[in-house]
């Protein structure tokens, strides 16, 4: 995260963020004729008390942000609905009549927080960064533990803002003693001046407060797109109409109706998700999509999960209700990774929509909102021009003063996937003028602002009924995955297949022999923002657009998660397993205790290794899951985890499959990467094809067998087997071929679904069985270890709400700047949500 962070001069920040108004347009600017912060001439002595009361007072005072106010709200926290953890934020700015007297912060209400640290000489400075902001463009935060906790305080206020409130961005003043640092956040990071001492330069500080005081909110990081509402307003009143209970609303229970549904219909948990939405803490908003040329709006109130990361692409999720149609629907808002070739999700969607793949949302509208685009990575590369000129022209630096053409500009850049086998996409030219390489050596990346409406409001895997059921659901994901692999004019991979994106929606059926309606639960495969085309050949890989270690971490294949590959469709089938393997186990009847089942989800699912070159590689649990084909709890007691009916049959079966093919593609292996070698060096050894004569005649060759073998020799083998060698079964090889394709796998779900094959129980749901304020066991090795061992030394801890380690689409980092995915505080583990994990450790 510290290297998120942009060093930036005093007057370059307040030029490009505060700009001077117009004279035309500006108030009068206060008139000043002595230092307002003499009393603060001293500030290095004083306590954090007596530095924040006395510079608040000056403040506001001397008017010194004329129309703003600064308020302290550091003695009470603020609702647990906003902030659960009830941090106490030092100060804020508010506009006049808007400043609480509660002295609370109110992260919905707040312009712009504001935190203070006394000012503590020598090591145990309290200022987070270097004073040398000139490095490369950036800033450090200081090795030391004070000032890496007050750097993840400021941090975490920044979270706040942007989870409390709709923004592009949010400014914060960090004051330490007599010296000020002004920061702004975005999802990609922070620009962070130089230490301002306004004691002695007040005269500039000033300025800069004033020219505070004339910005719109726009300019102050608010999103104008998202209009605030007022309990006055209609579209206020709207909501709390289309919340109340509806009598003709259809219970999502399983089985026949009564009586045919009134058209158009709603779910009555859609209409209560909408309700309990409308939480009092929360304001309420008016959202503007992009609906082709035109544009749509719709209400939403609290989101029903918001990334709890700055960095990334801050996904937020709506039950919102549609102002044209007054139907619910799904709003998704985050902050898409913008590079060249990456399709919209809603592109995607509006694909398989069109190829009338089942089982996938429902594009209602999207797009991209207005010229909302990071700002961070291009002050980074202002600051770090490259070197020289690239193979493919001169870089063009983008300018941060004007986000719409500079994003197009820097955004759309050359692709080399280093997980991709080494594919390149060359940079496309006619795209609005722009042939912009890639940095590499750019720690950021650009987001763009990005909403998304599908018509289906759906309920988390984890409201399985029975067994039976998951095993339905599963299945339709795994048949939509199948068509828009095969059935689409651009097949595709879904590349995240994860417990957190298959969903369930409650489905009306209509059976016109007998004509009785019923309710039908099926699978809604979701979130295809991660997606990517299959490339032709090799068939059944992607061509090389993203990186390949994306995707959510706990339920990546093995083989992607311990060597570097491109992502085939036998890694999302073994995706698809791990998704039933962990509802199963969290879920139904098992054969162990409760907190047996914590302890192995945790170590299936959250624990990771470090191979020798500091790669993160698959955890020891699932590895031998995959290797042996079975849930091994304790190898030395030979325990399995068991469950009842034909669940426990069909994993073994699915995990023999995949036990066979990780067999046979080890075995396979090195015989293709030795045939290409001799292949190679066939090649290499080949003789030039002779000269013609000057005559233009062509002399027949009559030496060939001097290329050949002695007499008596046989030719050497291409694939010399030693000893040692583990060649397949029969068994192997034919279990290899059903995991390489999905019809297998679908008849193999199908026939275990057959009620004249198979009786499943009705009752093997027992809620969820992770023990409350449930610990995950000691770690078996330190932090600091960077080589494999025989268990993992790691976690990635699942997480109630989606933490995405890296954003889906970002570029990988240079091998120096990767980090591991970081380790939250132990608790209990919460319902399968994922942690993505990419290349690069950046939060989402």
């Amino acid at each position: 995260m510290t290297s998120k962070c942009i060093g930036n001069t005093k007057s370059e920040f307040a030029d490009e963020y505060f700009p001077r108004p117009p004279p035309s347009s500006a108030c009068s600017k206060p008139c000043l004729l002595a230092n307002p912060f003499e009393k603060l001439k001293d500030a290095n002595a004083m306590g954090e008390p007596e530095l924040q009361e006395t510079f608040i007072d000056i403040i506001n005072k001397n008017d010194l942000v004329p129309g703003l106010k600064m308020g302290s709200c550091h003695l009470r926290s603020d609702s647990s609905e906003i902030d659960k953890a009830k941090q106490k934020l030092d100060a804020a700015f508010w506009r006049d009549g808007m400043v609480p007297i509660d002295n609370k912060p109110h992260w919905t209400d707040q312009l712009m927080p504001v935190e203070f640290k006394a000012w503590k000489s020598g090591s145990n400075c309290q200022d987070p960064f270097f004073d040398d902001v000139t490095v490369r463009g950036g800033v450090t935060v200081r090795k030391t533990t004070q000032r890496t906790k007050n750097f993840g305080q400021i941090i975490s206020y920044a979270e706040l803002v942007f989870f409390a409130q709709h923004r592009e961005a949010v400014f914060m003043p960090i004051i330490v003693g007599r010296i000020c640092r002004f920061l702004r956040w975005d999802h990609s990071g922070a620009v962070v001046t130089e230490a301002i001492d306004y004691y002695e330069d007040w005269e500039f500080f000033c300025d800069v407060l004033w020219r505070i005081s004339q910005c719109s909110d726009e300019q102050l990081g608010i999103d104008p797109t998202a209009i605030r509402l007022s309990d006055s307003d209609e579209e206020f009143k709207a909501m709390d109409l289309a919340a109340a209970p509806n009598p003709d609303d259809i219970a999502h229970a399983e089985g026949p109706l009564d009586a045919p549904p009134k058209a158009p219909y709603t779910f009555k948990y859609v209409r209560d998700m909408f309700r309990e939405s409308l939480a009092k803490e929360w304001p309420r908003y008016k959202l503007e999509v992009p609906d082709g040329e035109t544009m749509k709006y719709f209400l939403v109130c609290k989101p029903v999960f918001c990334a709890e990361h700055l960095l990334g692409r801050g996904t937020r999720g709506y039950v919102a209700l549609d102002c044209q149609t007054g139907r619910f629907v799904w709003l998704k808002d985050a902050w898409r990774a913008y590079y060249l070739l990456l399709e919209k999700e809603g592109d995607v969607l509006a694909k398989l929509n069109k190829a009338k793949v089942p089982n996938v949302p429902t594009v209602v509208c999207h797009g991209d909102i207005q010229d909302q685009t990071t700002l961070t990575s291009l002050v980074w590369e202002l600051k770090n021009p490259p070197p020289s000129p690239t193979a493919s022209g001169p870089s063009q630096q983008a300018d941060p003063t004007r986000p719409s053409s500079s994003s197009t500009s820097s955004a759309k850049r050359k692709r080399i996937d280093e997980d991709d086998s080494g594919v390149d996409i060359p940079s496309l030219k006619g795209l609005d003028g722009a042939d912009t390489p890639f940095r590499e050596d750019c720690p950021l990346r650009i987001h763009k602002h990005y909403r998304l409406v599908v018509e289906e409001v759906a309920m988390p895997l984890r409201d399985v009924k029975t067994g039976e059921q998951l095993v339905f659901i599963i299945l339709q994901c795994i048949f939509a995955h199948h068509k828009a692999a095969t059935d689409t004019e651009s097949p595709i991979l879904h590349r995240d297949v994860s417990g957190g994106n298959i969903l369930i929606y409650p489905e009306v059926l209509h059976d016109e022999a007998s004509n009785v309606w019923s309710v039908q639960w099926s699978g809604l495969l979701a979130d295809w923002e991660m997606s990517k085309p299959i490339a032709d050949k090799p068939v059944g890989k992607v061509q090389g657009r993203q990186p390949e270690r994306t995707g959510t971490w706990q339920y990546m294949s093995v083989a992607l998660l311990s060597r570097g590959k491109s992502i085939e469709i036998c890694d999302e089938l073994e995706s698809f397993l791990y998704v039933l393997i962990y509802h199963a186990a969290r879920y139904l009847k098992s054969n162990v205790s409760d907190i047996t089942v914590a302890d192995y989800l945790d170590a299936f699912f959250d624990q990771y290794s470090r191979a020798d070159d500091g790669r993160l590689i698959c955890g020891a649990t699932k590895r031998t899951a995959i290797e042996t084909g079975r849930l091994m709890i304790d190898r030395d007691e030979a325990l399995e985890l068991k469950f009842d009916g034909p669940m426990d049959n069909l994993i073994k079966k699915l995990l023999s499959w995949f036990k066979s093919h990780r067999t046979v593609t080890l075995y396979k292996q090195p015989l293709e990467q030795g045939k290409g070698q001799q292949q190679a060096q066939a090649r290499a050894q080949m003789p030039p094809p002779p000269r013609p004569p000057p005559d233009g005649t062509l002399k027949r060759r009559l030496n060939f067998s001097d290329d050949m073998n002695l007499p008596g020799q046989e030719p050497d083998s291409m694939f010399d087997n030693t000893e040692d060698d583990f060649e397949p079964s029969k068994k192997d090889w034919r279990d290899w071929k059903n995991v390489t394709t999905h019809f297998p796998i679908v008849r193999l779900l199908e026939s275990y679904l057959d009620p004249e094959l198979f009786t499943w129980p009705k009752d093997d749901k027992v809620g969820d069985r992770i023990p409350a304020n449930y610990v995950g066991p000691p770690l078996l090795s330190g932090p600091g270890e960077t080589k494999t061992t025989g268990s993992s030394n790691k976690r990635v801890r699942l997480q109630e709400k989606p933490v995405r380690i890296a954003s889906a689409v970002t570029l990988p980092l240079p091998r120096s700047q990767q980090k591991s995915p970081a380790t939250p505080t132990k608790k209990r583990v919460a319902e399968p949500k994922s942690v993505r994990f990419s290349t690069e450790s950046e939060d989402d």
